[in-house]
């Protein structure tokens, strides 16, 4: 789970977000983007540029706290899911 600020000095979360994106080992980790940008100019924004969450300032931290691990638990849902679906190797024969 990574947690970006739109507005960090040099490059911005958004910009950030898209490099992990196309990262093949980091695109699909969940990420929420926590800022004062509010407008809903920028939450599209950042929607399309792949966030798993978006969260304007000021926050309740309960509220950060549960959609964290409600991302971290859809994450582990299809992993698990991910997993079961790949085949299995046969079994070795009895000796």
């Amino acid at each position: 789970l990574i947690v970006l600020d739109v507005m960090m000095p040099g490059l911005s979360g958004i910009d950030t977000l898209e490099q992990l994106r196309a990262d093949a080992a980091l695109a699909t980790t969940p990420v929420i983007l926590l800022t004062a940008r509010g407008f809903t100019a920028d939450r599209i924004r950042g929607h399309e540029a792949g966030c798993s969450a978006y969260v304007t300032k000021p926050f309740d931290p309960d509220e950060l706290v549960a959609i964290a691990r409600a991302l971290l638990e859809a994450d582990r849902r299809y992993a698990a899911r991910r997993d079961a679906a790949q085949p299995q190797p046969p079994a070795a024969p009895p000796s």
